[in-house]
């Protein structure tokens, strides 16, 4: 299939707070006459692409209109119909540059959200029980009548000699405090637990729930079972990248959502690559075990292309199902293409 490169469009678009957008778009038309560079990066992993694009000649009050934490989405096709090729939150400005002639900004955007520091204790679960708890409490004692041993003397024969007689005195009333033990209800924060038996697709989405980690889709190369009880310790998205990978599969980032991924699924979506696509020769890297060797090839940019995406190559270089491992869209501003490294479909 030969990539038809006509009519490219390019759309940059930022909406802060209220809910206001600001939209750079360029056509190569006096209208849209507005190039701007990017990069936007794609690969298997469970961390999210960092981003860039650079804008020229912006004036101060556009300049100003962009800050950190703001939304945004990038967009190209060869054609006036959008399509999203990342979206992510502003994560850096860049000081405005000039040379004399062109000033820039680069804007840098973190594509999806980064759950890396989510911590351990979102998957701590609430746990009641009984325990003793001791308290100490004031008795009152009421007044009473006891017998009193008294001491007393009297004088014989001269000399004073003490003696002792019992008398019935009234013992005043009193307070004194006692210990007692009693059984509470306490509430513990404990690791969450799951039964024997429960699918590892089960415990991924509820771990993934209790720590507020979204995950867009979940396909699973294979979903066994737990063969004895699961206990979740530790930080949630190092768990569920574990899991993931006992089941053949990938955490990865597509177009700014978090998705799990089945590398080695038959049906998928497939984008035919013929030499007239190549703007290179395709280079192959290999591994140490020949077991996952890659090519790297570049063509024009292409929208549809992204982590898992499948490639029917149909070249004289090499020929076969692949899919795109990782790989990144770039524009200078006038010369739009797509890098990206393929693994074979086994």
């Amino acid at each position: 299939m030969t990539v038809i490169t006509e009519n490219p469009h390019a759309w940059f678009k930022v909406v802060n707070d209220a809910g206001n957008e600001l939209e750079v778009e360029n056509n190569e038309t006096p209208e849209h006459n507005y190039p701007f560079a990017f990069e936007a990066n794609f690969s298997d992993t469970a961390s999210p692409p960092v981003n860039t694009v650079t804008l020229y000649n912006m004036s101060k009050g556009h300049r100003n209109f962009y800050q950190k934490k703001q939304k945004c989405y990038l967009y190209f096709n060869w054609g006036d119909e959008k399509k999203l090729i990342s979206e992510g939150y502003i994560s850096k400005i860049a000081s405005n540059q000039s040379d004399g002639v062109t000033e820039s900004l680069t804007l840098t955007f973190t594509e999806g959200t980064d759950y890396k520091n989510v911590e351990a204790r979102k998957l701590k679960v609430k746990k009641d029980k009984k325990v003793n708890h001791y308290k100490t409490i004031k008795q009152m004692v009421p007044g009473k009548y006891v017998n009193k041993r008294v001491h007393y003397y009297t004088t014989e024969n001269g000399k004073r000699v003490g003696h002792y007689k019992t008398e019935r005195v009234y013992q005043k009333a009193t307070v004194k405090k006692k210990r007692i033990k009693t059984r509470i209800t306490k509430t513990f924060l404990t690791n969450k637990t799951f039964k024997k038996g429960k699918s590892y697709k089960f415990i991924i989405k509820a771990i993934a729930k209790q720590a507020g980690i979204k995950i867009s889709k979940i396909e699973l190369a294979k979903n066994p079972t737990m063969k004895k009880a699961y206990t979740a310790k530790g930080k949630p998205l190092t768990l569920l990248k574990a899991l993931v990978k006992k089941c053949d599969s990938k955490m990865t980032y597509v177009r700014g959502k978090l998705e799990v991924v089945d590398p080695k699924k038959k049906k998928r979506s497939w984008v035919v690559i013929d030499d007239d696509s190549l703007m290179n020769p395709p280079t192959m890297n290999d591994d140490s075990d020949g077991k996952s060797n890659t090519w790297e090839i570049t063509t024009p940019l292409l929208p549809d292309v992204t982590v898992n995406v499948g490639i029917k190559m149909e070249s004289k270089y090499f020929k076969g199902k692949f899919y795109v491992a990782a790989g990144q869209h770039s524009s200078d501003g006038t010369r739009p293409q797509t890098q990206m490294s393929l693994k074979k479909v086994s």
